[in-house]
């Protein structure tokens, strides 16, 4: 069965969870939910949010959607601005805007302040800051404080944590 993407209007496979073209999120929830889960003592049920489509859905505003290769998470990024990605730390007096740790950051290589992403005059682009693994570009190592452009369906690989960026165009 085919499906039409919101985001993008292509026509896409219905087993498909995001658009391969523009990365939105084509199964549809009803938001914030708590789901049931095994508690630490037994029988005790907790509950855990689970994200809602307003936060996952990578159209509208955002000018840039990360897609997260190893988990399918889509995290967009409106610009126009400056987006610092790296990995939160204990003790870390400058925080970055986009937090890898969730995704094993760390085990991955993941600097705390790894590259810097710039939406500005619709043009996109990377810059590795000096980070201790490097960032790649579609396989190719970055150097340190030189911007790249990004477009549609690159791979940025940070340390050796792959994300595809999707821009929609």
């Amino acid at each position: 069965m085919i499906v039409v993407c919101k985001g993008c209007g292509k026509s896409q496979r219905q087993e498909d969870l995001f658009c391969p073209d523009c990365g939105a999120k084509l199964i549809q929830d009803e938001g914030l939910r708590t789901l049931p889960m095994e508690g630490p003592l037994g029988g005790v049920t907790t509950t855990r949010l689970q994200t809602s489509e307003s936060l996952m859905r990578p159209n509208g505003a955002a000018r840039l959607n990360l897609h997260v290769i190893r988990s399918g998470q889509i995290l967009p990024l409106e610009g126009p601005g400056e987006f610092v990605v790296g990995r939160v730390s204990s003790g870390q007096s400058i925080l970055p805007d986009v937090d890898l740790e969730p995704y094993a950051a760390y085990d991955s290589g993941v600097s705390r302040l790894h590259a810097r992403i710039r939406i500005q005059d619709g043009d996109i682009s990377i810059m590795d800051l000096g980070s201790s693994n490097g960032t790649r570009l579609n396989n190719e190592k970055l150097s340190p404080h030189q911007p790249y452009p990004i477009h549609h369906k690159d791979v940025l690989r940070f340390g050796r944590l792959s994300i595809q960026a999707l821009t929609g165009e």
